[in-house]
Protein backbone atom coordinates (compact mmCIF):
# COMPACT_ATOMS: atom_id res chain seq x y z
CA UNK A 1 0.00 0.00 0.00
CA UNK A 2 1.51 3.51 -0.93
CA UNK A 3 2.07 5.85 1.56
CA UNK A 4 0.25 9.71 1.49
CA UNK A 5 2.17 12.26 0.43
CA UNK A 6 3.33 14.67 3.36
CA UNK A 7 4.63 18.32 3.69
CA UNK A 8 8.16 17.22 4.17
CA UNK A 9 8.30 14.46 1.64
CA UNK A 10 6.61 17.34 -0.95
CA UNK A 11 9.87 19.63 0.62
CA UNK A 12 12.44 16.77 0.00
CA UNK A 13 11.38 15.92 -3.47
CA UNK A 14 11.43 19.62 -4.67
CA UNK A 15 14.91 19.79 -2.64
CA UNK A 16 16.04 16.91 -5.00
CA UNK A 17 14.48 18.28 -8.08
CA UNK A 18 16.40 21.18 -7.38
CA UNK A 19 19.85 19.58 -7.03
CA UNK A 20 19.68 16.81 -9.69
CA UNK A 21 20.22 20.12 -12.44
CA UNK A 22 22.86 21.24 -10.69
CA UNK A 23 24.30 17.87 -10.31
CA UNK A 24 24.10 17.10 -14.20
CA UNK A 25 25.58 20.74 -14.81
CA UNK A 26 22.48 21.99 -16.27
CA UNK A 27 22.37 24.81 -14.65
CA UNK A 28 23.61 27.71 -13.23
CA UNK A 29 26.16 28.34 -15.67
CA UNK A 30 28.39 31.41 -15.74
CA UNK A 31 26.46 34.44 -16.53
CA UNK A 32 29.29 34.91 -19.42
CA UNK A 33 32.57 33.29 -20.04
CA UNK A 34 36.09 35.68 -19.34
CA UNK A 35 36.65 35.25 -23.31
CA UNK A 36 35.70 39.23 -23.08
CA UNK A 37 37.70 41.21 -26.20
CA UNK A 38 40.82 42.68 -25.11
CA UNK A 39 40.65 46.19 -24.19
CA UNK A 40 41.36 48.85 -27.00
CA UNK A 41 44.83 49.97 -26.94
CA UNK A 42 43.38 54.23 -27.07
CA UNK A 43 41.43 53.12 -24.03
CA UNK A 44 44.31 52.00 -22.20
CA UNK A 45 46.48 54.82 -23.01
CA UNK A 46 43.87 57.18 -22.05
CA UNK A 47 45.22 57.96 -18.98
CA UNK A 48 48.73 58.75 -19.43
CA UNK A 49 51.15 57.67 -16.06
CA UNK A 50 48.89 54.91 -15.10
CA UNK A 51 49.15 51.14 -15.56
CA UNK A 52 46.24 48.80 -14.33
CA UNK A 53 47.84 46.31 -11.93
CA UNK A 54 44.84 43.59 -10.71
CA UNK A 55 44.73 41.70 -7.32
CA UNK A 56 43.37 40.12 -4.31
CA UNK A 57 42.78 42.02 -0.92
CA UNK A 58 42.13 40.49 2.21
CA UNK A 59 43.52 36.70 2.45
CA UNK A 60 44.71 34.43 5.62
CA UNK A 61 47.27 31.66 5.27
CA UNK A 62 48.21 28.92 7.71
CA UNK A 63 50.07 31.65 10.20
CA UNK A 64 46.37 31.96 10.72
CA UNK A 65 42.84 30.46 10.69
CA UNK A 66 43.65 30.08 6.91
CA UNK A 67 44.77 26.54 5.16
CA UNK A 68 46.96 27.66 2.72
CA UNK A 69 50.46 28.32 2.69
CA UNK A 70 52.04 31.22 1.67
CA UNK A 71 53.59 29.51 -1.22
CA UNK A 72 50.23 27.24 -2.04
CA UNK A 73 48.49 30.94 -2.21
CA UNK A 74 51.04 32.68 -4.40
CA UNK A 75 50.83 29.91 -7.19
CA UNK A 76 47.42 30.26 -7.21
CA UNK A 77 47.51 33.97 -7.65
CA UNK A 78 50.01 33.74 -10.19
CA UNK A 79 48.47 31.11 -12.07
CA UNK A 80 45.46 33.59 -12.21
CA UNK A 81 47.78 36.38 -13.50
CA UNK A 82 47.36 38.38 -10.37
CA UNK A 83 49.65 41.52 -10.29
CA UNK A 84 49.72 41.36 -6.61
CA UNK A 85 47.99 39.50 -3.44
CA UNK A 86 47.86 41.62 0.01
CA UNK A 87 48.05 38.71 3.05
CA UNK A 88 45.94 39.66 6.10
CA UNK A 89 46.44 36.64 8.42
CA UNK A 90 44.77 37.89 11.85
CA UNK A 91 47.20 39.90 14.37
CA UNK A 92 50.24 38.95 13.00
CA UNK A 93 52.66 39.79 10.11
CA UNK A 94 54.73 36.57 11.02
CA UNK A 95 54.76 36.21 7.29
CA UNK A 96 56.64 39.43 6.34
CA UNK A 97 58.93 38.94 9.13
CA UNK A 98 60.22 35.16 7.71
CA UNK A 99 60.81 36.81 4.19
CA UNK A 100 57.65 35.82 2.60
CA UNK A 101 57.11 39.02 1.12
CA UNK A 102 58.18 40.10 -2.75
CA UNK A 103 57.15 38.42 -5.68
CA UNK A 104 56.34 34.93 -5.83
CA UNK A 105 56.86 35.03 -9.63
CA UNK A 106 55.22 37.64 -11.53
CA UNK A 107 52.99 38.27 -8.18
CA UNK A 108 54.01 41.06 -5.85
CA UNK A 109 52.96 39.39 -2.70
CA UNK A 110 52.41 42.25 0.50
CA UNK A 111 51.82 41.33 3.98
CA UNK A 112 49.63 43.22 6.27
CA UNK A 113 47.16 42.44 9.04
CA UNK A 114 43.24 41.64 10.29
CA UNK A 115 43.30 43.31 13.65
CA UNK A 116 41.12 42.32 16.26
CA UNK A 117 39.27 45.54 18.07
CA UNK A 118 35.99 45.98 18.36
CA UNK A 119 35.73 44.49 14.87
CA UNK A 120 37.99 43.55 12.22
CA UNK A 121 40.41 46.12 11.01
CA UNK A 122 42.82 45.72 8.42
CA UNK A 123 46.13 47.43 8.32
CA UNK A 124 48.73 47.58 5.31
CA UNK A 125 51.67 48.90 5.34
CA UNK A 126 52.99 48.35 8.58
CA UNK A 127 56.40 47.20 10.19
CA UNK A 128 55.31 46.03 13.32
CA UNK A 129 52.51 44.09 15.08
CA UNK A 130 49.43 46.32 15.88
CA UNK A 131 48.53 45.06 19.71
CA UNK A 132 44.83 43.66 19.55
CA UNK A 133 42.03 43.79 22.09
CA UNK A 134 41.80 47.25 21.77
CA UNK A 135 39.14 50.13 20.87
CA UNK A 136 38.65 51.21 17.18
CA UNK A 137 39.91 54.20 17.30
CA UNK A 138 43.44 53.52 19.45
CA UNK A 139 44.08 50.97 16.66
CA UNK A 140 43.31 52.96 14.00
CA UNK A 141 45.45 55.92 15.66
CA UNK A 142 48.30 52.88 15.93
CA UNK A 143 48.13 51.74 12.13
CA UNK A 144 48.41 55.61 11.33
CA UNK A 145 51.05 56.61 13.44
CA UNK A 146 52.95 53.92 11.69
CA UNK A 147 52.36 55.27 8.28
CA UNK A 148 50.10 52.43 7.89
CA UNK A 149 46.42 53.03 5.83
CA UNK A 150 44.15 51.42 7.62
CA UNK A 151 40.39 49.74 6.06
CA UNK A 152 37.40 48.87 7.89
CA UNK A 153 37.01 45.00 7.34
CA UNK A 154 33.51 43.93 6.58
CA UNK A 155 31.46 46.78 8.43
CA UNK A 156 27.93 45.02 8.26
CA UNK A 157 29.13 41.13 9.23
CA UNK A 158 26.61 39.66 10.87
CA UNK A 159 28.26 38.81 14.06
CA UNK A 160 29.60 42.13 14.88
CA UNK A 161 27.79 45.23 13.31
CA UNK A 162 29.20 48.68 12.66
CA UNK A 163 28.89 50.83 15.46
CA UNK A 164 31.97 53.34 15.36
CA UNK A 165 30.48 56.30 13.24
CA UNK A 166 32.66 58.65 15.08
CA UNK A 167 35.72 56.68 13.89
CA UNK A 168 38.64 59.18 12.42
CA UNK A 169 42.01 58.86 10.70
CA UNK A 170 40.86 55.32 8.67
CA UNK A 171 41.83 55.33 5.10
CA UNK A 172 39.11 53.15 3.71
CA UNK A 173 36.34 50.32 3.95
CA UNK A 174 35.90 47.00 2.40
CA UNK A 175 32.39 47.99 0.47
CA UNK A 176 32.44 44.49 -0.49
CA UNK A 177 33.53 41.23 1.73
CA UNK A 178 33.00 38.06 -0.07
CA UNK A 179 32.22 36.36 3.37
CA UNK A 180 29.78 38.60 4.54
CA UNK A 181 28.26 37.88 1.15
CA UNK A 182 28.38 34.40 1.50
CA UNK A 183 27.01 34.29 4.93
CA UNK A 184 24.38 36.81 5.42
CA UNK A 185 21.88 36.13 2.50
CA UNK A 186 23.43 33.46 0.27
CA UNK A 187 24.87 30.48 2.76
CA UNK A 188 22.44 27.91 0.88
CA UNK A 189 23.87 28.36 -2.44
CA UNK A 190 27.18 28.85 -1.08
CA UNK A 191 26.86 25.20 0.37
CA UNK A 192 25.11 23.38 -2.61
CA UNK A 193 27.60 25.50 -5.08
CA UNK A 194 30.59 24.09 -2.67
CA UNK A 195 29.24 20.51 -2.23
CA UNK A 196 28.04 19.82 -5.80
CA UNK A 197 30.46 21.74 -8.26
CA UNK A 198 33.12 23.01 -5.88
CA UNK A 199 34.55 26.14 -8.46
CA UNK A 200 33.06 28.89 -9.90
CA UNK A 201 30.33 27.46 -12.00
CA UNK A 202 27.58 28.65 -10.39
CA UNK A 203 29.46 31.32 -7.97
CA UNK A 204 28.43 33.76 -10.08
CA UNK A 205 24.84 33.32 -8.84
CA UNK A 206 25.05 34.01 -5.15
CA UNK A 207 26.41 37.35 -5.93
CA UNK A 208 24.22 40.28 -4.54
CA UNK A 209 24.48 44.15 -4.72
CA UNK A 210 25.87 44.89 -0.87
CA UNK A 211 23.08 47.46 -0.57
CA UNK A 212 23.41 48.71 2.81
CA UNK A 213 27.34 48.58 3.12
CA UNK A 214 27.16 50.90 0.29
CA UNK A 215 24.67 53.30 1.75
CA UNK A 216 27.03 53.46 4.77
CA UNK A 217 30.00 54.53 2.49
CA UNK A 218 27.98 56.98 0.75
CA UNK A 219 27.48 58.32 4.08
CA UNK A 220 31.13 58.21 5.03
CA UNK A 221 31.88 60.05 1.76
CA UNK A 222 29.13 62.70 2.08
CA UNK A 223 30.26 63.49 5.65
CA UNK A 224 33.93 63.04 5.15
CA UNK A 225 35.32 63.42 2.40
CA UNK A 226 37.35 60.61 0.18
CA UNK A 227 36.87 57.15 2.05
CA UNK A 228 38.70 54.66 -0.24
CA UNK A 229 36.62 51.57 -1.22
CA UNK A 230 37.97 47.85 -1.79
CA UNK A 231 36.74 44.47 -2.24
CA UNK A 232 37.70 41.64 0.23
CA UNK A 233 37.88 38.02 -0.41
CA UNK A 234 38.23 37.48 3.08
CA UNK A 235 39.72 33.87 1.83
CA UNK A 236 40.66 31.23 4.29
CA UNK A 237 40.24 27.84 1.96
CA UNK A 238 38.31 26.38 4.62
CA UNK A 239 37.68 22.63 4.81
CA UNK A 240 34.99 21.12 6.90
CA UNK A 241 34.58 17.00 7.06
CA UNK A 242 37.14 17.05 4.10
CA UNK A 243 34.74 19.45 1.79
CA UNK A 244 36.63 23.10 0.43
CA UNK A 245 34.48 25.21 1.21
CA UNK A 246 35.09 29.03 -0.42
CA UNK A 247 38.14 27.85 -2.47
CA UNK A 248 41.50 30.05 -3.14
CA UNK A 249 40.84 29.76 -6.32
CA UNK A 250 37.56 30.23 -6.69
CA UNK A 251 37.29 33.55 -3.92
CA UNK A 252 40.20 34.85 -6.39
CA UNK A 253 38.08 35.49 -9.02
CA UNK A 254 35.19 36.53 -7.08
CA UNK A 255 36.76 39.93 -5.68
CA UNK A 256 39.17 41.79 -7.51
CA UNK A 257 40.86 45.35 -7.06
CA UNK A 258 41.91 46.63 -9.90
CA UNK A 259 44.51 49.98 -9.36
CA UNK A 260 45.55 52.68 -11.49
CA UNK A 261 49.35 52.51 -10.25
CA UNK A 262 52.37 54.59 -11.22
CA UNK A 263 55.27 53.20 -12.93
CA UNK A 264 56.54 49.50 -12.07
CA UNK A 265 54.50 47.56 -9.73
CA UNK A 266 56.42 47.82 -6.05
CA UNK A 267 55.01 47.72 -3.15
CA UNK A 268 55.09 51.73 -2.66
CA UNK A 269 53.11 51.83 -6.32
CA UNK A 270 50.77 49.25 -4.89
CA UNK A 271 50.16 51.19 -1.49
CA UNK A 272 50.16 54.90 -3.26
CA UNK A 273 47.45 54.07 -5.22
CA UNK A 274 45.29 51.89 -3.12
CA UNK A 275 45.50 55.48 -0.16
CA UNK A 276 44.21 57.32 -2.60
CA UNK A 277 41.46 55.52 -4.45
CA UNK A 278 42.79 54.87 -7.82
CA UNK A 279 40.64 51.82 -8.01
CA UNK A 280 37.73 49.70 -9.34
CA UNK A 281 36.11 46.65 -7.80
CA UNK A 282 35.14 43.86 -9.89
CA UNK A 283 33.56 40.29 -9.98
CA UNK A 284 36.09 39.08 -12.48
CA UNK A 285 34.28 35.40 -12.07
CA UNK A 286 31.42 37.21 -14.47
CA UNK A 287 34.00 38.38 -17.14
CA UNK A 288 37.19 40.10 -16.75
CA UNK A 289 36.88 43.85 -16.25
CA UNK A 290 40.67 44.40 -17.24
CA UNK A 291 40.55 47.76 -19.74
CA UNK A 292 37.40 49.41 -17.44
CA UNK A 293 37.90 53.11 -17.26
CA UNK A 294 36.77 55.79 -16.01
CA UNK A 295 37.74 59.44 -16.12
CA UNK A 296 36.61 62.97 -15.84
CA UNK A 297 37.00 64.51 -19.48
CA UNK A 298 36.90 67.81 -21.67
CA UNK A 299 37.03 67.61 -25.40
CA UNK A 300 39.01 64.10 -24.84
CA UNK A 301 41.37 65.75 -22.20
CA UNK A 302 41.81 63.15 -19.72
CA UNK A 303 41.67 65.83 -16.02
CA UNK A 304 41.33 63.38 -13.68
CA UNK A 305 40.49 59.79 -12.78
CA UNK A 306 38.93 57.50 -9.77
CA UNK A 307 39.93 58.96 -6.79
CA UNK A 308 40.89 62.46 -7.87
CA UNK A 309 39.72 65.84 -7.48
CA UNK A 310 38.55 67.75 -10.63
CA UNK A 311 37.59 71.35 -10.72
CA UNK A 312 34.36 72.04 -12.63
CA UNK A 313 33.85 73.69 -15.50
CA UNK A 314 31.51 73.89 -18.68
CA UNK A 315 31.83 71.20 -20.74
CA UNK A 316 33.16 68.91 -18.22
CA UNK A 317 32.30 65.47 -18.46
CA UNK A 318 33.05 62.08 -17.14
CA UNK A 319 33.36 58.87 -19.68
CA UNK A 320 32.87 55.14 -18.81
CA UNK A 321 35.05 52.88 -21.47
CA UNK A 322 34.08 49.17 -20.65
CA UNK A 323 36.00 45.70 -22.03
CA UNK A 324 32.36 44.09 -22.85
CA UNK A 325 28.88 45.34 -22.78
CA UNK A 326 27.00 46.08 -19.02
CA UNK A 327 24.59 48.44 -17.95
CA UNK A 328 25.81 51.72 -15.84
CA UNK A 329 24.33 53.38 -13.40
CA UNK A 330 26.27 56.93 -12.64
CA UNK A 331 25.65 57.78 -8.92
CA UNK A 332 25.65 61.56 -7.54
CA UNK A 333 25.94 61.83 -4.09
CA UNK A 334 24.79 58.50 -3.30
CA UNK A 335 22.05 58.58 -5.20
CA UNK A 336 21.44 57.34 -8.64
CA UNK A 337 20.99 59.93 -11.76
CA UNK A 338 21.68 58.03 -14.82
CA UNK A 339 21.70 55.17 -16.71
CA UNK A 340 23.17 53.72 -19.93
CA UNK A 341 24.06 50.39 -21.44
CA UNK A 342 26.58 49.28 -23.68
CA UNK A 343 30.51 49.80 -23.70
CA UNK A 344 31.07 53.12 -23.76
CA UNK A 345 29.16 56.22 -22.67
CA UNK A 346 30.03 59.93 -21.90
CA UNK A 347 27.53 61.39 -19.13
CA UNK A 348 27.85 65.70 -18.81
CA UNK A 349 28.82 67.12 -15.05
CA UNK A 350 26.22 69.77 -14.30
CA UNK A 351 28.05 70.92 -10.94
CA UNK A 352 30.11 69.72 -8.02
CA UNK A 353 29.78 66.65 -6.31
CA UNK A 354 30.95 62.81 -5.71
CA UNK A 355 30.53 60.79 -8.96
CA UNK A 356 30.78 57.25 -8.74
CA UNK A 357 29.97 54.13 -11.13
CA UNK A 358 28.10 51.07 -10.25
CA UNK A 359 28.36 48.61 -13.73
CA UNK A 360 25.76 45.26 -13.54
CA UNK A 361 26.60 42.41 -16.35
CA UNK A 362 23.38 40.38 -17.04
CA UNK A 363 21.29 41.92 -14.24
CA UNK A 364 24.75 40.81 -11.57
CA UNK A 365 26.69 43.25 -9.78
CA UNK A 366 29.83 43.66 -11.58
CA UNK A 367 32.13 46.73 -11.43
CA UNK A 368 32.15 49.49 -8.41
CA UNK A 369 34.15 52.30 -8.89
CA UNK A 370 35.60 54.59 -6.26
CA UNK A 371 34.18 58.22 -6.83
CA UNK A 372 36.17 60.92 -8.95
CA UNK A 373 35.12 64.52 -6.82
CA UNK A 374 34.77 66.98 -8.52
CA UNK A 375 34.70 70.63 -7.13
CA UNK A 376 34.12 74.26 -7.17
Amino acid sequence: MNKPLTWSSLFLAKKVLLVLPLLSGCVFLPVESQDVPCPDPAVEAAISGYREAVGVIHVHSVYSDGTGTVEQIAAIAEQQGLDFLILTDHNTLRAKQEGKEGFHGKTLLLVGSEISSEGHYLAFRIKEDVPQGKKFQPTSDAVTAGGGLGFIAHPLWHKKRWEHWGLHGFTGMEIYNAAQDATEENSVSLILWTLLTGSDVSASRWLDRPDRTLELWDRYLADRGPVVGIGGADAHGLKRVGLRLGPYETLFKLVRNHLLISGELTEAAVYDALGKGRLFVAHDILADARGFRFTAVKEDKVLGTMGEKVRWEPGLRLRANLPGPGEMTLFLDGRPVEKRRGREAAFDVKGKGIYRLEVTRKGLPWIYTNPIYVTE
